[in-house]
């Protein structure tokens, strides 16, 4: 591995582990095809979860998003925890809790996605989504489906259903 921030999040699925199949890639391309350096960790390959691990920045993805932390790009504020600490805390809420994943269609195209996290107390954290507004002016006529999906991580499967 090239970061030794790498174990520290692999440590982090440790209670989910059991039943996991993690791969772990530290040769990696950027979109050119030139070589970069960082550690690219698959947790779940079907769903997409798993985190790439660069010099100063964590990127956490899930499904068909994925999140950013890092530190060079404001100041911390008062109390706040480093860009390690919240990527980990991140991952742990991903396995522990629900994902409430919800698309929503105008017609045939997929115009927004939304993901949340859902806790033991039913309460809801938005953590990501994608907009496409100029897709809704398409087809004014088309009906507005929205369907919602829930991911939860089975430990003895090793993966999210």
């Amino acid at each position: 591995m090239n970061f030794e921030i790498t174990n520290e999040l692999i440590d982090t699925i440790k209670p989910y582990k059991e039943n996991l199949t993690v791969t772990i890639s530290i040769d990696n391309k950027e979109w050119k095809g030139r070589n970069y350096k960082s550690d690219f960790v698959t947790i779940d390959e079907k769903n997409n979860v798993g985190f790439e691990v660069f010099d100063n920045e964590i990127i956490v993805f899930y499904f068909t998003d994925h999140y950013h932390f890092e530190d060079y790009s404001s100041e911390l504020e008062d109390g706040e925890d480093d860009y390690i600490k919240r990527a980990k805390n991140f991952i742990v809420e991903l396995f522990k809790n629900k994902i409430k994943y919800i698309q929503v269609y105008k017609g045939k195209k997929l115009v927004t996605e939304k993901y949340y996290i859902v806790y033991s107390d039913n309460s809801e954290e938005r953590i990501g989504g994608t907009w496409w507004g100029l897709e809704r002016f398409l087809d004014p006529f088309a009906k507005k489906v929205k369907k919602t999906t829930i991911y939860k991580f089975n430990k003895d499967k090793g993966c999210f259903e």
